[in-house]
């Protein structure tokens, strides 16, 4: 919907003029003026009753009043000392060895008893 520009709303001041005349004017702009005040009313007590009912059904959703009190909370950073997963060896650094570093060849798994010899 295109919005009205000075002109336009001029060209419907001087229609209304003209139907209603010059004594009827102040009483019309009065029933506008409290129209649009009553349309203002209603239309704050909605939005406080959708953000009553939203917080009502999501407590972690903020309402008007709490906006500028506490800080939103947020989840403490990962730890990410441990990155490797249960089972896996850890790696190695270069300057300080693993005293758990595998031969190559290695499956990580225990040794197993040596195979029978034949009799």
């Amino acid at each position: 919907m295109p919005s009205l520009g000075p002109a336009e709303i001029l060209v419907i001041l001087v229609v209304a003029l003209l139907v209603f005349g010059p004594n009827k004017m102040p009483e019309i702009g009065r029933q506008v003026a409290r129209g649009v005040r009553e349309f203002r009313r209603i239309q704050e007590h909605l939005s406080s009753e959708l953000h009553s009912v939203v917080s009502d059904l999501d407590p972690t959703a903020p309402t008007p009043a709490s906006s500028g009190g506490d800080p939103v909370p947020t989840l403490p950073p990962k730890d990410t000392t441990d990155t490797t997963e249960p089972g896996t060896p850890a790696p190695a650094d270069e300057d300080n060895p693993s005293p758990q570093a595998e031969a190559p060849g290695s499956t990580g798994e225990p040794p197993s008893s040596p195979p029978a010899e034949p009799a």
